[in-house]
């Protein structure tokens, strides 16, 4: 008996090795990678700024040039794709730094619009935010960053033109802000994987994307206590909902100290 269990203790110890190899193969394993991104990130930063001041020079100088919208568009688009990869390296290391406030969701909404008014130039906004919302406690950098991306993945997947829709509504514990385009859809069963780093698939952040939109939006709203999910709409296309809690709806009583200090 003391010879069997002296065996089984060695492979138990083992077993405890190699989890504690594989432990620290992963842990290298993301250190090198978020070296790699912000590596990649920094390099990009000034090559990106030289290029967009040269495509401004030119459009003084020729502002009728038919290239200049695309470009800048395309130029718009790389800035988003920089900002998110450094922005995943701060949310894996865990270096966010968030400044709670309170918000009115519609003005958020129509801010995000604006900055993005010429990736959105054709596509009709259905504007579903009502006025009467009451305020919630966010990061304004992070909820920017999180309807910003939002957005573009349903200018990508919902058609060169498609109609998209901003729905806000209050249940009675969330609010809940869904944008939603009339593209192809999600794979049924990839509702949960497509807000993965990297994921890619068919109506997901999607097939074409690089795969960092929708982790960058899970994981600031994961930043910021909303929960977000995704759905195909019974009317066609895909539906990504915001669900803010009633803990974050400024003036409800279960906003405790946040909700003293606000009013």
């Amino acid at each position: 008996m003391a010879v069997v269990g002296q065996a089984a203790l060695a492979h138990e110890r083992l077993h405890l090795e190699d989890e504690m190899r594989t432990i620290s193969l992963l842990k290298e394993r993301d250190r090198l990678r978020a070296a790699l991104l912000s590596s990649i990130g920094h390099d990009l930063r000034t090559p990106l700024t030289g290029v967009t001041a040269a495509i401004e020079a030119i459009g003084v100088e020729h502002p009728e040039a038919a290239s200049l919208p695309l470009a800048r568009a395309e130029l718009a688009r790389l800035r988003r794709f920089l900002d998110n990869l450094l922005d995943m390296v701060r949310l894996d290391a865990g270096a966010l730094k968030l400044a709670p406030e309170p918000m009115d969701l519609t003005d958020a909404v129509a801010g995000a619009v604006h900055d993005l008014k010429d990736l959105l130039r054709g596509h009709h906004i259905d504007f579903q935010v009502p006025a009467d919302l009451p305020l919630v406690r966010a990061d304004a950098r992070l909820l920017h960053h999180i309807l910003i991306n939002l957005l573009a993945n349903a200018v990508q997947h919902g058609g060169s033109d498609g109609p998209i829709t901003i729905a806000g509504r209050r249940t009675s514990d969330a609010i809940l802000l869904t944008v939603r385009d009339r593209g192809p859809g999600l794979e049924p069963g990839t509702e949960a994987a497509i807000f993965e780093t990297f994921a890619q698939g068919e109506g997901g952040d999607r097939r074409g994307g690089s795969g960092l939109g929708l982790a960058i939006v899970k994981g600031f709203a994961e930043a910021l206590g909303i929960d977000v999910s995704a759905s195909n709409d019974p009317d066609g296309g895909a539906a990504f909902t915001l669900s803010i809690g009633s803990r974050l709806i400024v003036g409800t009583e279960t906003d405790g100290e946040h909700g003293q200090a606000s009013a």
